[in-house]
């Protein structure tokens, strides 16, 4: 059985990421083919495919800019 705080936890943390992603998105637009592809794979929550696209097109390391966005 999933704990309460579990899923709060999560849906904390994906609300953080779909808030990076939006805020930052003049940085992390030029990474993908389309506004919409952005737009659907922050909506639909695919943080994961979105981190592998900016991997695959840019030297940016993700783990430091997002340790900078916190600061």
């Amino acid at each position: 059985m999933i704990h309460i705080k579990h899923i709060l936890a999560k849906t904390i943390a994906n609300a953080s990421k779909a808030k990076l992603y939006h805020q930052n998105r003049d940085i992390f637009l030029k990474y993908f083919d389309s506004v919409e592809q952005y737009e659907a794979l922050i909506s639909a929550g695919n943080f994961k495919k979105i981190d592998e696209i900016i991997k695959q097109n840019s030297s940016l390391k993700l783990d430091e800019f997002i340790i900078n966005f916190k600061n």
